[in-house]
């Protein structure tokens, strides 16, 4: 009986007796097992931290893979694909979770305030339509556009259509002010001498469009370069907001007084 008992325990090689499984490279592609959930004893009998951990997952997925692919066998593909499976399933499960925190936190869900509905989305157009031409009208009660230009600038001269329909149809005036002492026909024959003030602006390239607040004594760089009629009312609005005394705090800074625009 006894010789039968030292058999028995002989024959259950190292991994019965103790050994963590990935120490036993004699057994082949050892790693096809799930990895322990709580915790081993080590060959000192101190227990070991054994938890899941996305690091130790994707390491898990890297070995499998690396294997799977020097060794396309059947096995390897197989014990990949499983692999895969399992972390798309607790992907799919955060994802539902994700969408319930969603539903019952309204602060954390954007969509709330910007709609993804087509419906929806129209709507938070036209409001964000309304208050930005709102602060244009208001821009256009107080203040100016000051556009430097050259008249020998190709891009200048682009622009200066696209002010001009700006004017036409927000009313906001304009002051044309040109670096080299000659103006835009048809569209803007009358300037000023723009060539100190945009020295004192650091306005090196043109066009330039600033917005100038008289009562306020404020001047406020709008872009550097070629714009469309869409950029320059969106950034007349952030702008005039801050100009105006309107915008939040957090919009202060967007855009310079004076220095090169970027």
């Amino acid at each position: 009986m006894a010789l039968i008992t030292m058999f028995l325990v002989l024959s259950m090689g190292p991994a019965a007796l103790g050994e963590r499984y990935f120490e036993q490279s004699g057994r082949g592609w050892f790693w096809y097992e799930p990895f322990p959930a709580q915790g081993e004893k080590t060959r000192r009998g101190v227990r070991k931290d054994r938890r899941l951990t996305v690091k130790r997952i994707r390491e898990r997925g890297e070995k499998l893979f690396e294997t799977a692919l020097l060794s396309p066998t059947k096995e390897n593909v197989k014990a990949y694909m499983e692999h895969q499976k399992r972390v798309l399933e607790r992907s799919e499960e955060f994802a539902r979770v994700w969408k319930r925190v969603l539903w019952e936190s309204p602060a954390l869900d954007s969509t709330v305030d910007n709609p993804v509905s087509a419906a929806g989305a129209e709507i938070s157009k036209n409001i964000r339509k309304t208050a930005r031409d709102e602060v244009i009208g208001r821009i256009s009660r107080v203040g100016k556009l000051v556009f430097f230009f050259r008249s020998d600038c190709p891009f200048c001269r682009g622009q200066a259509e696209v002010i001009k329909t700006l004017e036409r149809r927000h009313g906001i005036g304009v002051l044309a002010a040109s670096l080299d002492g000659r103006g835009l026909h048809p569209l803007y024959p009358h300037f000023v001498n723009g060539a100190a003030q945009a020295a004192r602006l650091g306005v090196r390239q043109v066009p330039a469009l600033f917005l100038f607040v008289p009562s306020r004594a404020k001047i406020a760089r709008i872009g550097t370069g070629y714009l469309t009629l869409g950029e320059i009312r969106q950034r007349l609005h952030v702008v005039g907001e801050e100009v105006l005394g309107t915008g939040r705090e957090e919009d202060k800074g967007l855009f310079l007084l004076g220095g090169e625009g970027k």
